[in-house]
């Protein structure tokens, strides 16, 4: 198993198997879409996988969608919308999207695009790669440790 990062009181264990079957989902969701910079992150705030090539800043991917989901999940429930799935922010020059994963899910999928147009297309092919992810995603082990 390899160590990919550590958060808090929190570490993933995920072999590379597993890690190249996600890099490979979010090649061709990125491929077939003009969407950019996907990754998959836990809601911990610990990123799993990643579309970038480059170090970006790693709070972007992380630990900032982490806290977003996390109050985007207190105002869903206080305000009883039910379970969160999905947080839109629409900035000057373009779209983040986040699809969080169902309550048993502990992941979510960070995605950006510039086309606000084909926002209900970007949403279908999200949530389709996002399906296919979910059985490879149960396979990832969160532990806690304490040092």
């Amino acid at each position: 198993m390899l160590k990919i990062e550590k958060a808090k009181d929190a570490e993933i264990e995920i072999s590379q198997q597993i890690l190249d079957e996600l890099m490979r989902t979010l090649e061709v969701l990125e491929s077939s879409t003009d969407l950019e910079g996907t990754a998959i992150v836990s809601k911990q705030g610990i990123r799993i996988a990643s579309s970038e090539a480059t170090e970006v800043e790693w709070d972007i991917y992380s630990a900032s969608p982490a806290t977003l989901i996390s109050l985007g999940e207190k105002i869903s429930q206080g305000l009883k919308q039910g379970e969160l799935k999905d947080v839109v922010i629409k900035g000057t020059s373009g779209y983040t999207i986040i699809l969080v994963g169902d309550a048993d899910n502990d992941f979510m999928l960070f995605t950006r695009c510039k086309k606000g147009y084909k926002l209900g297309y970007y949403f279908h092919k999200i949530r389709k790669a996002f399906r296919e992810m979910e059985s490879v995603l149960k396979q990832i082990h969160t532990k806690n440790v304490n040092y």
